[in-house]
């Protein structure tokens, strides 16, 4: 591919999904995160776990569909398995990450809440994947049908709508865990 037709097909996408990504700085300083001690040192990881599993997923989607392997007409007969993977690691990850977080924040010399920290992230990771999963196997087999190469916008797309979703999902959770308990 040339420079003037990678250019064509990239910039838009990185343009209007960078002005998103700042709309999503704007709304996680008002989430709520710090109604939840600890939370906010697990908020880098989640957010970089989300670009970086479906990502991945939509690479490797992209490349089935090269190799012929992932049908665009019937994207989710072929890609259950991927999904399946790709939801387990966020959650693998998530509590790893969760409990990490939680014993640097008693480090620094705060209290975490650690039930709190690993219910909202857990619970963030498993919605979160899943949407991002199924958007990421929906963009490739649309990208595929209109002579779009995936790895051109479907990965930045999934980052930067897995960075706005994560925290939107996230605050919903801090909200309602703050509400009951």
């Amino acid at each position: 591919m040339d420079r003037k037709a990678l250019i064509k097909e990239a910039f838009p996408a990185l343009l209007i999904l960078g002005v998103v990504e700042a709309i999503g700085g704007i709304f996680l300083s008002g989430a709520g995160t710090d109604k939840v001690p600890g939370l906010l040192a697990v908020v880098p990881a989640l957010i970089s776990l989300r670009g970086n599993i479906s990502g991945s997923f939509a690479s490797r989607l992209g490349s089935l569909a090269h190799l012929g392997i992932f049908d665009p007409k019937h994207p989710f007969s072929s890609s259950k398995d991927g999904i399946k993977a790709a939801i387990i690691m966020s959650i693998s990850f998530s509590v790893f990450a969760s409990v990490l977080g939680s014993l640097i924040t008693l480090m620094s010399g705060s209290s975490p809440d650690w039930i709190g920290v690993v219910v909202v992230v857990v619970l963030t990771s498993i919605v979160s994947s899943t949407i991002l999963s199924s958007l990421a196997v929906l963009s490739v087999s649309f990208s595929f049908k209109h002579s779009i190469d995936p790895d051109n916008v479907v990965v930045p797309l999934l980052s930067t709508v897995g960075d706005i979703l994560s925290i939107m999902i996230m605050a919903a959770f801090v909200w309602l865990w703050v509400m009951l308990t």
